[in-house]
């Protein structure tokens, strides 16, 4: 029980933390605009929490259960939308999709022995999470071929500002990792002394 119990504290730790600092950094640059969905920086909201589930589940749970845990966070997505039409879930798809793809891409690089600092995880997390962002745009491209031949300009500015927010909120997400990593490490050995107080008290008795 206490194992399954810590598994959720480590859990939704890293989740908070990392969506926390996402939406913070875009509060801070776009105001109220970053909780409404039909505004681009909504995209602050959607990717951090997209990204701390990810990165929450990938490293306290079960695959299986970030997929669950993605996919209620989906159907709130799209819960979300005032008016809603055949387009939305489809981005939202992407989206969330595209964000656990970089994450993934995250988890398997920082572990290789030339990804070594602080400084080299973040800044990495904000080029992967960028390039993310621009992918996405292109990929939904291919549903609307008929409107990137008309709008050609207006879809590489969108790939552009998708790209440059994609930065910002990567960078943000980076170091929402570290502080949920540093917070997750004392909660880890505050975990530690107590199971060894617990083992003392149950060995006096």
């Amino acid at each position: 029980m206490k194992t399954i119990e810590n598994m959720w504290k480590h859990v939704l730790l890293r989740a908070i933390v990392i969506s926390g600092v996402g939406i913070l950094v875009g509060f801070i640059f776009y105001r109220y605009s970053v909780f409404i969905p039909t505004m681009r920086p909504f995209q602050f909201t959607e990717n951090s929490i997209t990204a701390g589930l990810a990165y929450a589940f990938w490293k306290s749970s079960t695959s299986r259960n970030m997929w669950i845990a993605l996919f209620i966070w989906y159907i709130l997505t799209i819960e979300l939308l005032v008016e809603f039409n055949w387009w939305l879930p489809i981005l939202n798809l992407a989206y969330i999709s595209g964000i656990t793809a970089a994450i993934f891409v995250y988890n398997t690089v920082v572990n290789k022995p030339f990804v070594t600092g602080m400084f080299l995880r973040v800044i990495f997390a904000g080029v992967i999470i960028a390039i993310a962002n621009g992918v996405i745009v292109i990929v939904l491209g291919i549903f609307s071929l008929n409107v990137i031949a008309s709008h050609f300009a207006d879809w590489l500015d969108a790939i552009i500002f998708n790209i440059e927010i994609g930065i910002v909120i990567g960078l943000a997400v980076g170091i929402g990792i570290e502080i949920a990593e540093y917070l997750n490490k004392k909660l880890s050995e505050y975990e530690l002394e107590l199971a060894s107080s617990d083992d003392v008290v149950h060995k006096t008795n």
